[in-house]
């Protein structure tokens, strides 16, 4: 006999019986409906909340359908002074052992096995010339361009189910990584170990790799996120999803925009010869240190600490690392702010010889962007928005 609490949960196909309803349209209910429910452990079944189900059934709150709108909740990433969390999973502890595809796959909600397959979309042949003009512009302009070739190649992009949208996903992580990297095509394998072989980094450098771009997967509803749910609302395919993400890194006012500043300051560290007297004089001349501080976090960037950590054994013996240290503690001493992310993650693109320092970030954070497409489409498509109109009133 089961107990009270299991009592309370039913099957998905007992669910859709109850309501009436077809099981995808019970799918569909979780995020619409407010239907609660939960994973049956060792499966990939989920069990529903039976009062929410009867509340339906009676049809509380059901005689009109909710009105969609671009969703501000997300069962996707918490941020936490301790950093965030992945579906309930700490980012910085998966950033210690756990592998970018099985983190990709915790945030899409899939079989890492059953997406990250040997079956590769090609570049088409005729494709192979816009390549080479596009090969001198920004890696950001390059991949949004090729990004609608590769998707017109690849018939299966436009299946939006969740797991065809986490198999495009597998697809894109992939080929951004080989078009940010000059590659002319990706290769089945473990996205650090591209990277690494791409770059010849030993294998120390090559678990840095790893760590950021498990680091940099999601941060929440960052505005390039925002895009990317707005379009994905739409049924655009995942490729066009992320293109857009991309697009929004580019502009002026975006944190990437602005992030040249934190490496011009990196460079002054690490290549002074007293990097002391390069953070004390923009303290005593009140100018901002880039790199330094996060209003996302009240003390410290957790994710900012775990990289600088991995950094501190991997650059034991490096003089721009012992520079990086010197210029933190005066950081921490002077002016009362710590590290965050983004100082780290230039130090390691500067260490290992990335082409371009955003490279890592942009694969990482793209793991996110195909999640909350992900979640945006289930949710439906967004209704036009009553705007408050200042203009000139009519005659």
């Amino acid at each position: 006999m089961k107990d009270d609490k299991q009592a309370e949960y039913v099957s998905a196909e007992e669910a859709a019986d109850l309501l009436g309803v077809s099981v995808p349209t019970l799918y569909a209910y979780v995020s619409r409906k407010g239907l609660r429910s939960r994973a049956v452990p060792g499966s990939r079944k989920r069990r529903y909340w039976r009062p929410d189900l009867e509340r339906l059934a009676r049809g509380e709150g059901a005689a009109a359908p909710p009105e969609e709108t671009l969703r501000h909740e997300s069962a996707i990433t918490l941020i936490t002074e301790n950093g965030p969390y992945y579906r309930g999973q700490s980012a910085v502890a998966l950033a210690e052992s756990a592998s970018f595809e099985d983190v990709a796959s915790l945030l899409w909600e899939c079989d890492a096995q059953d997406v990250f397959t040997a079956d590769m979309v090609r570049m088409p042949g005729q494709s192979q010339a816009l390549a080479g003009l596009l090969e001198d512009y920004a890696g950001v302009d390059r991949a949004t361009a090729l990004f609608l070739l590769l998707e017109a190649n690849d018939p299966r992009s436009f299946d939006l189910t969740p797991q065809g949208m986490a198999r495009t996903g597998a697809q894109i992580l992939r080929w951004l990584a080989a078009i940010l990297l000059k590659q002319a095509q990706p290769e089945v394998m473990p996205i650090q170990a591209f990277v690494a072989k791409v770059l010849r980094l030993p294998g120390d450098h090559a678990d840095l790799v790893r760590r950021v771009l498990i680091l940099a997967a999601d941060h929440g509803f960052e505005p390039a996120a925002f895009a990317v749910r707005a379009v994905a609302s739409t049924g655009v395919t995942p490729w066009r999803s992320v293109a857009t993400g991309l697009t929004v890194t580019t502009g002026r006012r975006s944190k990437l925009g602005r992030f040249d500043a934190v490496r011009r300051l990196l460079v002054d560290i690490v290549e002074s010869r007293d990097p002391s007297q390069t953070i004390l004089r923009r303290v005593r001349e009140g100018a901002s240190l880039p790199g330094f501080g996060t209003p996302m976090y009240a003390t410290s960037d957790p994710r900012g600490k775990a990289l600088l950590a991995a950094c501190a054994r991997v650059f034991e013996n490096d003089e721009e690392h012992r520079r990086l240290v010197t210029a933190i503690q005066v950081a921490r001493e002077a002016a009362k702010i710590e590290p965050d992310f983004n100082l780290a993650l230039m130090f390691i693109a500067r260490k290992i010889g990335l082409p371009a320092w955003d490279s890592l970030l942009l694969v990482g954070r793209s793991a996110g962007w195909i999640a909350h497409a992900i979640e945006q489409y289930a949710a439906g498509e967004t209704t036009h928005q009553e705007g408050v109109y200042k203009g000139p009133l009519p005659e």
